[in-house]
């Protein structure tokens, strides 16, 4: 009689080697652990111990395999509860107005924003482009200090005269005494809607592109 031949593997001891689950239908739990523990035990091959240790380890790396799927159920059931509490989150931004770093708005009426400044300035200057690139409008503030210099735009070209409905560039630019320098701008939205994608949430902005909700700078 070979014991080796019929002890060596405790899963064919059970039938289990000629009947696979399928996959994705059944996951090795704690009772399933414990009764194939039980048939080791009972078939051991007292002339090969060391079958038996690998069967351990085998059984070892099983139940790891089992608790890491366990875990990254439970972290995506997490995600999803944290999806929701930022969706309800960012529902009370609906009709806030939303300062975002950005160039361009489509606009009908103007827009408003900051310029984002390292260190003070000799003055800001803020230039107002159309969709083909023509300079529509240009606003200078002098000696300001370094921070937030606030701008706004009534959607007037030089002359006071409104233009359309369109597509409108911003551009700052720092003079100091070491020159020019063109600095961020971010630009004022009202959130019109959320969106949730997955575990995605997204803002909806009037006239800007969608934005994530770790892309606002500040609410007003």
């Amino acid at each position: 009689m070979d014991i080796g031949s019929t002890t060596t593997n405790p899963f064919a001891a059970l039938g289990l080697a000629q009947e696979q689950p399928a996959r994705g239908t059944r996951e090795l739990g704690q009772e399933d652990f414990l009764r194939l523990m039980l048939a080791q035990l009972q078939n051991q091959n007292p002339l090969e111990p060391q079958t038996n240790g690998e069967f351990l380890s085998q059984m070892a790396q099983f139940s790891t395999v089992d608790g890491v799927q366990q875990l990254n159920s439970g972290f995506g059931d997490l995600g999803e509860r944290l999806a929701g509490e930022q969706t309800l989150s960012a529902a009370a931004l609906l009709g806030r107005d939303v300062l975002i770093e950005a160039d361009t708005r489509h606009s009908g009426d103007g827009f408003s924003g900051v310029a984002a400044l390292d260190r003070p300035a000799q003055r800001v200057e803020i230039e107002i482009t159309d969709a083909a690139g023509e300079t529509v409008r240009r606003l200078s503030y002098d000696a300001v200090e370094a921070g937030e210099v606030a701008f706004a735009w009534d959607g007037r070209n030089a002359a006071g005269e409104m233009l359309p409905a369109g597509a409108y560039t911003v551009t700052a630019r720092a003079v100091t005494g070491g020159g020019t320098s063109q600095i961020p701008t971010l630009i004022s939205a009202p959130v019109s809607a959320v969106t949730r994608n997955g575990a995605n949430v997204s803002l909806e902005l009037d006239g800007m592109p969608p934005a994530a909700l770790s892309d606002i700078r500040r609410i007003a």
